[in-house]
């Protein structure tokens, strides 16, 4: 089950309204994701590839892309009720591709270290809300890269109750579903 907080954009100007559709599609059935497709600003599923799966939605002139993928364990056990979402998104209206975001699902404790982990490298993480970025956006070339060539990816953060956290994500179809999000956003 995913809890939508009243805002929670995974992404820094995505409506939390177009969230609340994403999040349900990432964990309906491709079925599902298809005939919610229907409607315009409705998300359409494009691919699926290993643990990943890649949307695109309209609204308006508006056009985002975005792969998404759900955590596949997370820890501490209490938190396990709520998914962390992480999404790689491309709007072309507003010049930005590749962004990586996050969606814990909980509130996390703001102006502390949050990381992501793949394999040696490591790269910092702000959060605000329930919602997390990389600290520095020019490392998102970067940390894609070794999304690409890594196996998992573990996003080590902190709670808002100053509980640590981590959630991992499998990387297994990462490559083939952010190209085939990229490619329908150009």
């Amino acid at each position: 089950m995913i809890r939508i907080p009243a805002f929670a954009a995974p992404v820094r100007s995505i409506s939390a309204a177009l969230l609340f559709g994403l999040a349900v599609l990432a964990t309906a059935g491709p079925a599902t994701a298809q005939r919610a497709a229907s409607g315009q600003g409705q998300a359409l599923l494009l691919e699926s590839a290993g643990k990943w799966q890649a949307f695109s939605s309209q609204q308006g002139r508006s056009k985002v892309c975005y792969a998404l993928a759900k955590a596949e364990s997370r820890v501490p056990a209490n938190l396990k009720d709520v998914d962390g979402l992480l999404f790689v998104s491309t709007r072309p209206a507003e010049g930005v591709r590749n962004e990586i975001s996050l969606v814990m699902n909980f509130d996390l404790k703001e102006n502390v270290d949050h990381q992501a982990i793949i394999g040696e490298e490591r790269f910092a993480l702000v959060a605000k809300g329930q919602n997390m970025w990389l600290k520095n956006p020019a490392e998102e070339a970067r940390m894609l890269d070794a999304m690409r060539r890594g196996a998992t990816l573990e996003i080590k953060g902190t709670s808002k109750r100053n509980n640590p956290t981590s959630d991992k994500y499998s990387l297994a179809g990462v490559s083939q579903v952010v190209k085939r999000a990229e490619d329908a956003c150009k």
